[in-house]
């Protein structure tokens, strides 16, 4: 078993957007809750494990291709946590409910990300990033 420090964990966080969510399961622990706002009645918590991680990857790049997940700040490393201000960007593949934005435009928004690390894994996630920013892109307001 490897064990990665944060800045490590958090760059594998990074290629887990850009190129291979199955990074996740090497450093995230089974009981990672995920603490985000959700709008499908779920709560927060009933997401868990690496799992849980690839569900916001895989929901979060759904209406987009080109894919780039970049750091723009960070990551900065308070034990046991670790944080990272980032930019999100990609052109839209249209589907999404409300959105009046051209199928391929290009897209941008950021959001910082706080792990919380324990004994090499991500224990928890708390992320919070502009949707507004992104909705106003989209056309929905």
């Amino acid at each position: 078993m490897t064990f990665y420090n944060g800045e490590q964990i958090y760059k594998l966080w990074v290629k887990a957007w850009n190129e291979d969510s199955s990074v996740l399961d090497e450093i995230t622990s089974p009981y990672c809750t995920v603490h985000q706002a959700r709008t499908d009645g779920k709560s927060p918590g009933d997401r868990k494990g690496a799992e849980a991680l690839k569900g916001i990857i895989s929901d979060g790049c759904s209406f987009f291709s080109d894919v780039n997940m970049s750091i723009e700040v960070g990551p900065i490393i308070d034990e046991p946590y670790v944080s990272a201000r980032w930019k999100f960007t990609g052109s839209y593949n249209g589907g999404m409910q409300g959105a009046e934005a051209e199928v391929g435009e290009r897209m941008s928004f950021n959001g910082i990300d706080i792990l919380f690390v324990k004994d090499g894994k991500i224990k928890d996630y708390w992320v919070s990033s502009d949707g507004v920013y992104l909705m106003e892109q989209l056309g929905m307001f």
